[in-house]
C-alpha cells in the first residue's frame, strides 16, 4: 500500500485513497465468468425461441446458428 498522509476512516465507492482491494483479480475473474455464462445461457435460449414468419430480405447472422427454416408456417 502506498504511504501518505490521509484520513484513515475515509470510505468511497471507488476505494478512497490508494485503492487496492483484496482479491481483486479473483473477483474480476468471477465477474467475467458469471457474465459470460449468463450471456451464453441467454444466447442459447434466444436461438431456441427464434421464429421467422417472413423470409428475411437480406442475410442475417442468426441464420448461421438458428434451426429455423427460411419460412416457418403458423
Amino acid at each position: 500500500m502506498a504511504g501518505g498522509d490521509y484520513p484513515k476512516g475515509v470510505w468511497s465507492p471507488s476505494g478512497g485513497w490508494y485503492p487496492d482491494p483484496i482479491h481483486w483479480k479473483r473477483n474480476t475473474g468471477l465477474a467475467i465468468l458469471g457474465t459470460a455464462v449468463t450471456g451464453y445461457l441467454v444466447f442459447r435460449q434466444s436461438a431456441k425461441l427464434e421464429k421467422r414468419y417472413n423470409a428475411p430480405a437480406l442475410p442475417i447472422p442468426s441464420a448461421m446458428w438458428s434451426k429455423v427454416p427460411e419460412r416457418e408456417e403458423e
